[in-house]
């Protein structure tokens, strides 16, 4: 039985939903409260975080470097979408939920956002700024080995998939009923459902389709997030699929 758990929570990839139906298993006051959200906390925070041990569930946008500095032998999760439609999710929070005022507006914490504000869909993929990109490129990976708030390329795909493998569950979006069938074994019956919730819908046509060159460029920013999210799909089916019926080259 899973009695605690390490969650990386992947943003705008149903890990809300997730995060929500785990933190049921877990009592309030064993659940760590926040750690940290964005790149400004990270840096703020600057690897101070064994003050946070000792709690039974962690659930979060922390990246392997909270994992090893709160005990790095919990069971872990997380949760997968496929990375191209995980980032234009991000645009669309950004650009329709999060709201700034007039002071956050000019506050560099927020650049991202603004920019997801003035810019069309095609121009926020493919945006430079540093802020963006912590955002559009190879966040996933970045968070299961070392932080997705840094741009930092710490460990390699070897690390990441070694990471996937120790997992004792994970959710893929685009595989609910996979995932709940593995849920079931993992957490002895406890969750049976995800609810889905805080989904950012485009608000008009412009947003729902990204242009060819976008596309291809999202493509090549994400091309460790697009492997690990293959490699986690193939253990996912793996997980619900008898072996007995498993086909052989």
């Amino acid at each position: 039985m899973v009695e605690t758990l390490f969650f990386f929570h992947n943003p705008k990839a149903g890990g809300t939903s997730v995060v929500d139906a785990l933190s049921r298993l877990f009592p309030a006051q064993r659940r760590c409260p926040r750690i940290e959200n964005d790149a400004t906390e990270h840096e703020i925070r600057a690897g101070r975080y064994e003050v946070f041990r000792g709690y039974d569930l962690y659930a979060g946008h922390y990246g392997l470097d909270i994992y090893e500095a709160v005990g790095g032998r919990l069971p872990i999760a997380t949760n997968f979408r496929w990375p191209i439609d995980r980032v234009v999710s991000v645009y669309r929070y950004f650009r329709h939920v999060v709201e700034l005022t007039d002071v956050q507006a000019r506050d560099p914490r927020f650049t991202a956002v603004r920019l997801a504000k003035s810019l069309s869909l095609d121009d926020f993929v493919t945006c430079d700024d540093p802020a963006v990109l912590l955002h559009t490129s190879d966040h996933h990976f970045r968070q299961l080995t070392g932080s997705g708030w840094s741009s930092a390329y710490e460990r390699d795909l070897r690390a990441a998939r070694t990471l996937i493998d120790r997992m004792v569950w994970f959710y893929v979006c685009e595989h609910p009923y996979e995932s709940l069938a593995w849920a079931d074994i993992a957490f002895d019956g406890r969750v049976s459902t995800v609810q889905r919730l805080n989904v950012t819908r485009a608000e008009d046509s412009a947003e729902a389709v990204l242009g060819p060159g976008a596309y291809r460029e999202l493509v090549w920013r994400n091309q460790k997030d697009i492997a690990v999210y293959q490699y986690a799909l193939g253990r996912l089916l793996a997980e619900v699929t008898p072996a007995e019926m498993r086909l052989t080259a």
